[in-house]
């Protein structure tokens, strides 16, 4: 799973030409997030088909990076995240960038360390 993220204005209808292009593909949304900085939104998102999604970007002339993200189950109880948050902190993991998948439960999230945080997990 590859996540996507890019900078864009932030004005009305900023992602709705991306994701009618994603959406006229079938091209699903499997987790995104979004915040304004200064006067930019960044967005991360990730899809259920990154080939489709990475043409998509490119056809529409956006700057993106592209990280491997990592999805997981995260049991609904007070301390999950704390948990999981501390075992990456003791590998010297870094959280590049962590939100909500469309799924209840899901998190996703990307690292700098993607294959040691597969091993702590046991992922794939």
């Amino acid at each position: 799973m590859k996540e996507f993220s890019f900078l864009m204005g932030n004005c009305p209808g900023a992602l709705v030409e991306i994701a009618a292009e994603l959406k006229k593909e079938h091209v699903n949304i499997e987790g995104i997030a979004g915040l304004t900085v200064l006067d930019e939104g960044v967005i991360s998102m990730v899809t259920d088909n990154d080939g489709s999604a990475r043409k998509i970007l490119k056809d529409l002339n956006v700057d993106f990076e592209e990280r491997e993200a990592l999805e997981m189950d995260l049991p609904h109880h007070p301390g999950e995240l704390s948990t999981l948050l501390g075992r990456l902190k003791e590998d010297h993991v870094n959280v590049l960038s962590i939100y909500a998948g469309v799924e209840k439960s899901k998190l996703i999230f990307t690292v700098d360390q993607v294959d040691k945080a597969k091993q702590i997990f046991r992922l794939e």
